[in-house]
């Protein structure tokens, strides 16, 4: 199973007043967001993280940022249509373009005739955390039928997601978290529905003891309720490969547990503990959550 990020653009329309521009620049002095106006201008750039308005440029890994420009002016008009292209991407560390959606308005080659027009770009922000890496979402809004822009930068960095707790004895990874496989989004609350399907994802692990190009991992995974009975359980998803180990390098790819559940009476709070063991080394690695199933 791959990361996935999930990125959309949705058009709205909202009533603001009037505004006056040509060119600026304009720095917010809190986000370190930067916006430039070459013809194009906004009243405001919005930013939502999971749907509410927030002033902060740091993100929890899985949370859904949206980035609203509101009251956009400047287009030229043809028969009473505006005429916008707008592209997305996200840098790393100044160098490193991890995503890039370029023309996201292509399925609107008609033009858009909404006043005022907003526009919305929106990410997910699930990108490797390594504790110096640094993110800056950059949005570019253009107008075809003339040669106005608009440009906006915003500085970013992700932290960890509370949800889980790690213990790890020697080992490395880029990213653990929980998916809900059903929404197709990392999951950042500990409560979760019971008709949803979910996998904890490993990725990037590597440090297990390697004996003829093989390691020898033990995968395990518990979820009782606050009975102590059982909802899942299995002592080695790995089993199928105790004798005959597996490549390094398909492991530090990724590796996954999924986690569904059938209908009936929960006991909750719910209680998760899953276990990478080396079967030839003391190096571990430790996961455990509380969830409310619901």
């Amino acid at each position: 199973m791959k990361k996935i990020i999930i990125l959309s653009l949705v058009i709205i329309s909202t009533f603001f007043g009037a505004c006056q521009f040509n060119k600026s620049v304009t720095t917010d002095f809190k986000t370190g967001a930067y916006s430039r106006a070459n013809g194009i201008g906004c009243d405001e750039v919005v930013i939502e993280i999971n749907g509410k308005k927030q002033s902060n440029n740091e993100f929890i890994f899985g949370e859904k940022v949206n980035l609203i420009f509101k009251n956009l002016k400047g287009f030229k008009k043809s028969q009473g249509k505006k005429y916008p292209e707008i592209s997305m991407y996200i840098i790393k560390n100044e160098k490193d373009t991890v995503l890039s959606k370029v023309n996201l308005l292509k399925k609107m080659n008609n033009g858009i005739a909404f006043e005022p027009l907003d526009l919305q770009a929106d990410f997910i922000a699930a990108f490797p955390n390594k504790g110096d890496d640094k993110y800056k979402v950059l949005v570019v809004i253009n107008d075809k039928k003339g040669n106005s822009d608009f440009t906006y930068e915003l500085p970013f960095t992700i932290i960890d997601n509370s949800l889980l707790t790690i213990t790890n004895k020697g080992m490395k990874y880029s990213n653990i978290y929980l998916w809900n496989e059903t929404l197709k989004e990392p999951v950042i609350d500990s409560k979760i529905n019971i008709k949803e399907s979910y996998v904890l994802i490993l990725d990037g692990v590597e440090g297990l003891l390697a004996k003829e190009d093989k390691v020898f991992p033990v995968f395990s995974i518990e979820l009782v309720d606050n009975l102590n009975n059982k909802i899942i359980s299995n002592p080695n998803l790995l089993e199928a490969y105790e004798k005959t180990g597996v490549n390094s390098d398909d492991l530090k790819i990724q590796l996954t547990s999924k986690l569904s559940f059938s209908e009936g009476t929960i006991n909750n709070p719910c209680f998760l503990k899953v276990e990478l063991k080396d079967s030839n080394s003391p190096k571990a690695i430790l996961i455990t959550t509380r969830l409310e199933i619901r």
